[in-house]
């Protein structure tokens, strides 16, 4: 009897540390943090969101690899704020106590219960577009700092790498949060051609304009030919005086 009694303590003990409470919260606001990788000047992006929660505000870092899921949470929130955040019974205290909380993206479903909708109304994806982020990758420091003001005096945000490799993870994550996109044609780490390659295949109406140098004619001729078929690539030199008419001629063909 003791042994039957001790089996049944044990099962329930083992059963209630493999459950996941969840906890209803209130969508307030999406955010993209940026800080900086330690011993890089390269950007690290958090995405985020801020919620309303029985257990008060909290900035929820979402996590995991599930691209498409990403995007739906974005679609979901457009038209809804009421959430369901499934948090392991292991870590009920931390997500009470914690301001900002790390949670794998698909572990954030709808009240309903569902962990996916499909359905999403076409007027609330167009909700999610018309963003204003300017993707712009240059290592020329001085330089990308100038074309970032031109960006932000625009009312744009520009978010800045210095190789392609990290910019390109950074536009897998979301690539609808970019209006454009501004790359240097030397960049370090990974080829620029190779870089628009890769974003092409994720979209390929996104403006890309290519950033050739002053009296570079060779290198044009040679980006002109291997992106002749795109016609979202650009392929000039960026002058400042005239980057302003460049980026709103090129995010009106966009639209």
């Amino acid at each position: 009897m003791k042994k039957i009694v001790l089996f049944i303590l044990t099962s329930l003990l083992l059963s209630s540390l493999c459950h996941a409470r969840d906890f209803m919260v209130e969508f307030v606001e999406e955010n993209y943090k940026e800080t900086t990788k330690a011993y890089s000047n390269e950007p690290l992006i958090y995405h985020s969101i801020q919620v309303n929660s029985q257990a008060g505000p909290k900035l929820l870092i979402l996590t995991g690899d599930n691209l498409e899921y990403r995007k739906w949470l974005r679609q979901y929130i457009a038209a809804n704020k009421e959430l369901i955040t499934k948090v392991p019974e292991t870590e009920n205290d931390l997500f009470i106590s914690s301001k900002a909380y790390e949670i794998d993206v698909t572990n954030i479903h709808p009240v309903n219960g569902k962990r996916w909708i499909s359905d999403i109304p076409t007027s609330d994806v167009a909700a999610l577009e018309g963003n204003t982020y300017i993707l712009v990758i240059d290592a020329n420091g001085k330089r990308s700092q100038l074309i970032s003001t031109v960006i932000r005096n625009m009312g744009y945000r520009a978010m800045v790498f210095q190789n392609g490799a990290e910019a390109l993870k950074t536009f897998r994550i979301q690539p609808e949060k970019f209006k454009m996109i501004i790359a240097n044609h030397d960049l370090p780490g990974m080829k620029t051609e190779v870089f628009v390659d890769h974003i092409l295949k994720i979209d390929d109406k996104i403006p890309i304009l290519v950033e050739t140098g002053y009296n570079n004619q060779t290198i044009k001729n040679i980006f002109t030919t291997k992106f002749s078929s795109a016609g979202s690539v650009v392929i000039k030199s960026v002058v400042m005086e005239d980057l302003q008419k460049t980026i709103s001629h090129l995010v009106k063909e966009k639209v």
